[in-house]
This record gives C-alpha cells, sequence and structure tokens, in this order.
C-alpha cells in the first residue's frame, strides 16, 4: 500500500501560479466594474 499523499505536489503543475494570479486580476477588475457600473447606475436613476 503506498503510504505517499495523494496530492499533487504544486511544483510539478507548470502554470499554476500565472493562472492564479490571472484569476485573481480578472476577479478584481470585475469587482471594480461591479462597483463602476453601481455607481453609474445610481447616478442614472436619480437624475
Amino acid at each position: 500500500m503506498p503510504t505517499e499523499d495523494a496530492a499533487i505536489p504544486l511544483e510539478r503543475v507548470p502554470y499554476f501560479r500565472s493562472d492564479l494570479r490571472r484569476i485573481a486580476i480578472t476577479a478584481g477588475l470585475m469587482f471594480v466594474l461591479l462597483i463602476a457600473g453601481s455607481i453609474v447606475l445610481r447616478s442614472l436613476l436619480g437624475a
């Protein structure tokens, strides 16, 4: 029976860190767009 950890070591996954960074940047941009859209809609509907 193998007693090793079944998880894949992250250093063997080639693009893990760059993909994680890209996902974080995309999530941040989506959050900024959500806030900006909310402000624009509030100003349009309030006028």
